[in-house]
């Protein structure tokens, strides 16, 4: 445990320091190589790191013909092209990260306060997310890929990313719709009408997979699955989202690029309270589609709630505070992050 909550404060302090912009660029490049080592090259370290490892070494990845028959190609060919170059299953998860962090560090870039986003994020996506779920790693990856492009307007890029997010992980389809969404003012109605527009593709889809979601997260025909600590992520989500719903003018002022996609996740983040209901499992995987936006918004609230650099940094420190007790409390109170997560190893080291 010491060693990621010493990590996360490292990142903490790096955000609350004066960083110029020179700085920033070599310092991206440092936390970028770190992170691809640190999670890339772990040993035995992850809840599904067996699993992955067992799949890689016995199953059908060795032929080419098989990347026809599965729902989710892109993890295949990855998975393929790595034992095809005689490599270990090592490299698979160094290739893996490489894309992770390449993805969420191009994010980060777009925000005023990046190392910040970085810190935020790090509990949910790096610990919990990258160094487990390697296949929904890689569709979040390239949805951030996407939330970068709909910054910059790039609705065909939108699309693109989606698409190849979704053969990594096929549930991301269901974010199709935001594509619809890119260069638009938010409305209600527009948000509506992209869904209704696009879902059905989206439905269509995934068609491949959602009698198996049906299975395993509503029938729970495998047994019960629960995460209770997926509440508590829905917790952040909501307090941030309600926190935005405010403010809603400061933040159209203050961030009139970012605010319809920030609106349209506030919203999401909402639209997720009834998943609870129905399976908890599901809800901790549709949080991970919506962390990187929900960081994205709370690391510029501070900024917008206040008008000094001194009460801006107080909450900056508080909003560090809570996730800081967020990652005290998961490992001392949840028994899987104890089992997956403590001692971490390295092939390196």
């Amino acid at each position: 445990m010491i060693l990621y909550v010493s990590i996360f404060m490292s990142l903490a302090l790096l955000a609350l320091a004066n960083v110029s912009n020179r700085q920033k660029t070599l310092l991206f490049c440092a936390l970028y190589v770190f992170f691809v080592i640190f999670v890339g090259a772990r040993l035995d370290t992850g809840c599904d790191f067996s699993t992955y490892y067992l799949r890689f070494k016995y199953l059908f990845f060795n032929n080419i013909d098989s990347l026809f028959d599965t729902t989710e190609p892109g993890f295949f060919l990855i998975s393929y092209l790595t034992k095809k170059a005689g490599l270990e299953y090592v490299w698979l998860n160094v290739f893996a990260a490489g894309i992770f962090f390449y993805y969420l560090l191009k994010f980060a870039r777009n925000h005023p306060r990046p190392l910040l986003l970085i810190a935020l994020v790090f509990p949910i996506l790096v610990i919990q997310l990258s160094m487990s779920g390697v296949r929904q790693a890689l569709a979040v990856a390239f949805l951030m890929g996407a939330l970068d492009a709909f910054l910059h307007a790039k609705r065909m890029q939108v699309v693109l990313y989606i698409l190849i997010g979704s053969t990594f992980h096929q549930s991301l389809i269901i974010l199709l719709p935001l594509a619809l969404m890119v260069g638009r003012s938010y409305s209600f109605a527009r948000v509506v009408g992209a869904i209704v527009i696009l879902m059905p593709v989206a439905a269509y889809l995934l068609s491949g997979r959602a009698e198996v979601y049906q299975d395993r997260y509503i029938e729970e025909i495998y047994g019960d699955m629960d995460s209770a600590g997926a509440i508590f992520r829905l917790g952040l989500l909501v307090i941030t989202a309600a926190i935005f719903e405010l403010y809603t003018s400061r933040m159209a002022r203050m961030f009139p690029n970012e605010y319809n996609l920030m609106r349209l996740f506030a919203l999401v983040s909402f639209a997720l309270i009834p998943v609870m209901l129905i399976n908890t499992v599901a809800l901790h995987r549709l949080i991970f589609y919506v962390v990187p936006m929900q960081a994205y918004i709370l690391a510029a609230l501070p900024s917008a709630l206040f008008a000094s650099r001194r009460s801006v940094q107080i909450a900056e420190i508080a909003t560090i505070a809570v996730y800081a007790a967020y990652i005290l409390v998961w490992f001392s109170a949840s028994r899987h992050a104890n089992i997956c997560y403590v001692p971490y190893q390295n092939y390196l080291f």
